[in-house]
């Protein structure tokens, strides 16, 4: 539509719409459509001007109707059109509105009687839609933005939950995207307050109605949207004063046609205008809907292509916990079942496919990855680490006599072969379980398909996938079992939702899952600085370190990593009565993270590098990282640590030990928005270091063939 396009739609209830590129004017009537006129109309909105239960006059006289010294006031409702980059704040939205009133020359609106919204949509997408009776008419006008959608309960964009006054500082409150569903519903029967409410409550399920006809995608979360974030609907009726009887003796009766409708008391679904008022909207709304999908995406079926890989996407962001316990006690809870299919099925295409293309160590990690970020990990009871728990838990307890705690040189030399043992236990018990599981496929294949089988001959291929399937899966859940990348992630989100919704007990609870810091007396900036300390440093010990060890080593190797560094979380710190008992764990694994470490600092720098992330600075990381790594006790941990802070230019402190980025020019104190921005990059930089140790891993095959 162009700027000097003018269209002129007149409604059934009397109301003419009048549209251009920059606004909808609705001008409402000043006469029923049996020429008695209107003394005003009632409004129910949540528009920015004018908004609330209001009632505008239409004559200045409250005398009879037909009064001829009454003057006409013309009342409406103004959809006016603004920037996309609008922010909601500068100008004023209410004075923005009242500007674009003052300077409309084809309506004589006035500011004190006109309904004031706002929409970034195209007046392209104006839709109406009328349903009318005898006497009662409901028109219904609707212009669509939808890249603004949400679906209800969806994760907010402002945080704070109320405006005191409205000359309280706005300039921090962040403003919405664009993309609005206007909805202005006219009726041209007067309506009491209930009825007017119930009309309203049902203009709004209409309009989810269509949202949801149409499949409209959450632009959030990727699920089914119920409209957008910044929706608004104006319910708009004529007053009671036109009619001589009483409110209580009068009813909507459908078969009388000789009288005009006196006020109705009812709107609810079962009435008859709530037939009308549902079937208007939710056709004015789809349509306009549809209006703007075709002039952003060309076509639905474009949008629904688009819509269903942005919900693959959100599949895989998700992963198989969405939500973590605030509470580390509580069960966590199951994956979705899409999230479960989309899991199983990229495990069954690393095999069917990767095996094709890829050697068999890279599918096995390819695979290992997406069970851990769609699939719900082994059970607790057979699980390599909890097993060790109590492994360790058993010996130091039960096994060890206490002198050898307080006797460094027994302590030390008990903790060597206490090191070596348990490793040495769980790395067979590894190797048994995969040779085991190799055999009885043997066994199967010799004993069952090897005798004359008709079935086994018609179906050799199928079986013959199906049996180097299972030591191929076997290898790995074993492999799975020593990372997790995708739990960590996960905790890190839901402790930046507990800070951004100010709920410092859940967040101190949360932070348990991450390390052992007493949190009782943890500040925000403090319970934000140590999740980013822990997504990073666990970055490195839980997922890069294990990958490390699966590319020298095989599955074997990554499990021997993970019971080396639960060795050292369990009795390698510093004090207590496992000071030497414990220091062979520890300085085992020191070594063992030497390079992981440094290569997830890489990994971090590179990610922020490649991650369009605001405010991040990758040679920051890498500074940061050079110049703060030394102020750690341990001579890894430094190092990813440091890279974070300097990526995001905030202070990481524990205090009496280390301070981390004090040098980072104009530093700060870490908050909530610096956790998602943390959690992104740490993400991407998990990306990088699979395909980094896929690429590793298809040299090695290469050197191997070439050999």
């Amino acid at each position: 539509m162009d700027s000097n396009d003018k269209t002129f739609i007149h409604m059934r209830s009397g109301c003419i719409v009048h549209v251009d590129s920059s606004r909808v004017a609705i001008e409402l009537p000043t006469k029923s459509k049996f020429g008695t006129p209107y003394h005003g109309w009632n409004s129910l909105s949540s528009a920015t001007l004018n908004g609330g239960f209001r009632s505008f006059r239409c004559r200045s006289s409250t005398s009879c109707p037909g009064n001829e010294a009454d003057t006409i006031n013309v009342c409406g409702v103004i959809n006016s059109k603004v920037p996309a980059s609008y922010d909601g704040i500068n100008p004023d939205p209410a004075m923005l509105i009242k500007h674009a009133i003052d300077k409309d020359r084809d309506v004589q609106f006035k500011a004190d009687s006109t309904v004031g919204i706002m929409t970034a949509a195209y007046m392209k997408t104006l839709r109406t839609a009328t349903r009318s009776s005898a006497k009662v008419v409901v028109d219904a006008i609707v212009t669509a933005g939808v890249s603004n959608s949400r679906a209800v309960g969806a994760d907010a964009d402002c945080f704070d939950v109320c405006i005191k006054s409205k000359n309280q500082d706005r300039t921090k409150i962040d403003p919405p995207p664009p993309g609005t569903i206007n909805t202005v519903v006219v009726i041209n029967a007067p309506l009491s307050e209930s009825a007017m409410v119930e009309a309203y409550a049902i203009a709004i399920e209409a309009k989810c109605a269509a949202c949801v006809d149409l499949s409209l995608m959450c632009a959030k979360s990727g699920k089914i949207a119920q409209g957008t974030g910044t929706d608004c609907v104006v319910l708009l009726c004529p007053t009671t004063a036109i009619t001589c009887k009483e409110a209580d003796e009068i009813s909507f009766n459908e078969n009388d046609t000789n009288n005009e409708c006196d006020q109705i008391l009812y709107a609810g679904k079962h009435t008859l205008l709530g037939e009308f008022i549902g079937q208007a909207v939710r056709e004015a709304t789809r349509e306009a809907i549809l209006a703007n999908v075709r002039e952003l995406h060309g076509s639905i079926w474009r949008y629904h292509c688009r819509r269903c890989i942005k919900c693959i996407k959100n599949l895989i962001l998700s992963g198989a916990q969405p939500c973590v316990p605030p509470f580390p006690m509580m069960p966590v809870p199951s994956a979705p079942g899409e999230v479960l299919v989309l899991g199983v099925t990229s495990i069954l295409l690393s095999f069917l496919v990767g095996n094709l293309f890829l050697p068999r160590s890279a599918t096995v990690l390819i695979a290992a990855a997406s069970w851990d970020r769609c699939l719900p990990s082994v059970p607790l009871a057979i699980h390599p680490v909890v097993l060790a728990g109590e492994v360790i838990s058993f010996v130091t307890h039960q096994l060890t006599h206490e002198r050898v705690y307080r006797n460094p040189t027994l302590g030390f030399l008990a903790g060597v072969f206490f090191l070596a043992g348990v490793l040495s236990l769980f790395v067979c018990g590894g190797h048994l379980f995969l040779t085991f599981v190799q055999w009885i496929t043997n066994l199967f294949s010799k004993q069952v398909c090897s005798n004359g089988n008709s079935y086994c001959d018609n179906h050799n291929k199928i079986i013959q996938s199906v049996l180097d399937f299972v030591p191929w899966i076997s290898e790995v859940a074993l492999l799975e079992t020593s990372f997790s990348l995708q739990l960590l992630c996960t905790i890190a989100l839901q402790m930046a939702r507990f800070l951004e919704r100010s709920q410092l007990d859940e967040a101190r609870s949360q932070l348990s899952w991450l390390c052992s810091r007493d949190p009782s007396n943890l500040t925000a900036e403090d319970l934000a600085g140590a999740t980013l300390e822990s997504l990073s440093e666990n970055l490195s010990d839980g997922t890069v370190a294990p990958w490390f060890w699966y590319i020298v080593f095989g599955p074997l190797g990554a499990l021997g990593y993970r019971i080396a560094n639960t060795l050292d979380s369990r009795v390698g710190y510093r004090g207590g009565k496992y000071e030497w008992f414990g220091k062979p764990s520890a300085r085992f694994d020191d070594l063992i993270n030497f390079v992981p470490a440094r290569v997830t600092a890489i990994a971090l720098c590179f990610a922020a590098y490649i991650t369009p992330c605001k405010n991040c600075c990758s040679k920051n990381g890498l500074k940061t990282a050079w110049q703060d790594c030394s102020q750690c006790s341990s001579p890894n941990a430094g190092w990813p640590m440091a890279a974070m802070a300097g990526i995001l230019r905030v202070r990481l402190e524990k205090k009496g030990e280390y301070c981390l980025g004090k040098n980072i020019v104009r530093v700060r104190d870490p908050n909530s928005s610096d956790i998602r921005a943390g959690h992104w990059i740490a993400q991407v930089a998990g990306v990088v270091s699979l395909l980094a140790a896929i690429f590793v891993l298809l040299f090695q095959s290469w050197l191997v063939r070439r050999g």
